[in-house]
């Protein structure tokens, strides 16, 4: 199946999250969530990151690294994992939705279309 230049692009997207959070996040975690907790649209939401990423953040740091490389690694190898891969991508920006701000839940909302709309197409 040909590649589509939104696919390629999506996992650019993965691959940059990947290294973003292991250049910055890994080092800073405390503040990066903590941003992501005072801007959450979704209470819960931010009471889950005070009350369990913030402390842990090294944990869910490298585990957000190896699931963001994993996609990308997927979307980026053309080989069956494609579509389970753009399938994990969509569900992660839903998930990411919910512990974003608003304007970073409408952006994650439309991502997550994307992912899904192309996985379905494949």
């Amino acid at each position: 199946m040909p590649r589509s230049a939104a696919e390629i692009a999506l996992g650019v997207v993965f691959a940059a999250g990947a290294i973003f959070n292991g250049v910055y996040t890994l080092r800073h975690s405390r503040q990066f969530f903590g941003d992501f907790a005072d801007g959450a649209w979704f209470g819960p939401a931010a009471s889950f990151i005070r009350r369990v990423v913030i402390p842990n953040g090294t944990v869910f740091t490298v585990l957000l690294i190896l699931f963001q490389a994993a996609i990308a690694i997927a979307i980026f190898s053309r080989g069956g994992l494609v579509t389970q891969a753009l399938l994990a991508g969509g569900a992660f920006s839903l998930v990411v939705a919910l512990f974003s701000s608003p304007g970073g839940t409408a952006g994650n909302l439309a991502l997550a279309a994307l992912y899904f709309g192309l996985a379905l197409t494949r």
